[in-house]
């Protein structure tokens, strides 16, 4: 891995960059598809997290998914009660830990 500002190599593990301090983020949730089970996600969600699991776990995009929920809302008039529920037949995710870091307490 390397840093995007500077260009170095960095530890895998570290969360800034040691040549000149860049804060490394990951990605705040997967954009690729998610095999398993599917779930309304606690993190990036709207109302109840159908359309953002739906995204997730096929790999499509949030926006879209959302902008096509809307269209059926608005002209197939069967949108509110398919996210009704979806809502109440998909399951929560659980709640994940973050990862420790390996790096020492400051």
């Amino acid at each position: 891995m390397y840093c995007s500002q500077c260009g170095k190599q960095m530890d895998p593990t570290a969360r800034f960059c040691s040549a000149c301090g860049a804060v490394w983020q990951a990605a705040p949730y997967a954009r690729g598809p998610v095999f398993g089970q599917l779930t309304r996600p606690r993190y990036p969600r709207v109302f109840g997290g159908v359309c953002s699991g739906l995204a997730m776990h096929y790999g499509w995009d949030v926006v879209l998914v959302r902008l096509v929920w809307v269209f059926c809302v608005f002209f197939a008039g069967t949108g509110v009660l398919a996210y009704i529920l979806a809502w109440i037949v998909i399951p929560e995710a659980p709640y994940v830990l973050p990862e420790r870091s390996t790096g020492s307490v400051a």
